[in-house]
């Protein structure tokens, strides 16, 4: 097992792999890394397997670029038949529905070399997953890859494999953790049994209200990622995000009360968007700051594959399989230590603008540029007393 995406994660992934001498070998394809990944491929004269969102997306892809076999969807149950002889191209892995009875992933952390992300000892686990699928339907997203089913683990599940790791810190890595209150107050009863710990998730604000917040708040839950998007009523409805500016205002205020940190994220330059549009998200960050702790990094709108912002638009604005004809977009790391100068960089600089997707006008490229400056300001000024501790759910 390699994190070839880890800090400090060996560079020659070829001549590791050669020394173990592999039947087959496997990659977890992401669309921003796509170029490189298919330049490892060329360099492997194996069995290739490519998984991942990337090859859930466009199967047919990867074969075109050296892989033997793509499988598309939760690969845990597939890649067992594979490695057993099932020889198709493209296999479409149905959406496993018992979670608690798959193996823990957390079983697996000693494959995974400490050194790889600057760790001197164990590596501490940072997460884990309760739940699978998100029911949104917003046009940024593609659902194709974990699916719009919801599909939950039973919190003795949850509970026993934070017993099992000896989790007091953590996040829950699910796409919508709040999805199903009588889920989300039969878990959380559960959580309160392990006080005390502490943990922050990403949510969707229709699904939280005071009550679902408090529960949450008592089961040791610290901090929100919040998705918002934009601040602009219209513009929420044709994003599909199925939320009102006032009812995020409402979170906000219910989690300042019960002392959960929260993180907005809000995003910029979406397709036709304009400069009233535009303003209204800008003037929400004003809005938003006395009462959120933080706002997300960067945040201009990316048109990935599968998304209903991708297939709306590639062809009006020619950017058609982007990720493979252009230059990667190269997002630089984020800070390991708290420095004024480059909390501002990764919150503020963002290579999707300069890339303009959507051909914006020059003087709406230049308010988008102040909107994520003034939101790595805003960002900076709330985190502040806590020195070295980057934003709760940050990204």
């Amino acid at each position: 097992m390699l994190d070839a995406s880890a800090p400090y994660a060996p560079t020659n992934i070829a001549e590791r792999i050669a020394a173990f001498s592999p039947d087959l070998v496997g990659l977890h394809l992401k669309t921003l890394h796509i170029q490189p990944a298919y330049a490892l491929a060329r360099q492997l004269p194996y069995t290739l397997v490519a998984g991942g969102p990337h090859a859930t997306i466009v199967p047919t892809e990867p074969l075109a670029h050296g892989f033997t076999h793509v499988i598309r969807g939760e690969a845990e149950h597939t890649l067992v038949a594979l490695a057993n002889g099932d020889r198709a191209p493209i296999t479409d892995s149905p959406f496993i529905t018992d979670l608690d009875h798959l193996p823990p992933p957390l079983s697996a952390l000693d494959l995974f070399d400490p050194a790889w992300y600057g760790a001197t000892a164990t590596l501490p686990p940072a997460g884990i997953l309760s739940s699978r699928g998100c029911p949104a339907a917003c046009t940024f997203c593609s659902n194709d890859v974990t699916g719009r089913r919801f599909r939950y683990r039973s919190p003795a599940s949850v509970v026993a494999e934070i017993r099992s790791a000896n989790l007091t810190g953590f996040s829950f890595f699910d796409d919508s953790f709040a999805v199903g209150r009588r889920r989300v107050f039969e878990l959380c009863a559960a959580l309160a049994d392990l006080a005390p710990i502490y943990w922050t998730c990403t949510a969707h604000p229709a699904h939280l209200d005071r009550d679902i917040l408090a529960a949450m708040r008592r089961a040791g839950c610290a901090g929100i990622d919040i998705g918002m998007e934009s601040a602009d009523p219209g513009m929420l409805v044709r994003i599909g995000k199925g939320v009102t500016v006032e009812r995020v205002l409402d979170v906000l205020t219910w989690c300042a009360e019960l002392g959960i940190h929260t993180v907005v994220n809000l995003m910029f330059g979406w397709p036709d968007e304009t400069d009233a549009e535009l303003a209204a998200t800008t003037a929400f960050l004003e809005r938003a700051a006395p009462l959120a702790g933080g706002f997300n990094a960067r945040g201009v709108v990316v048109p990935y594959p599968g998304t209903a912002i991708y297939e709306a638009n590639h062809q009006r604005f020619g950017f058609t399989r982007w990720w493979l004809d252009e230059a990667p977009l190269h997002y630089t790391p984020f800070p390991t230590s708290w420095d004024a100068a480059e909390i501002r960089r990764a919150y503020a600089d963002d290579p999707a603008l300069d890339r303009n997707f959507f051909h914006h006008p020059p003087h709406r490229l230049a308010r988008i540029r102040d909107a994520l400056a003034r939101k790595a300001e805003l960002t900076l000024a709330m985190t502040r007393p806590a020195i070295g501790v980057p934003a709760a759910g940050a990204r």
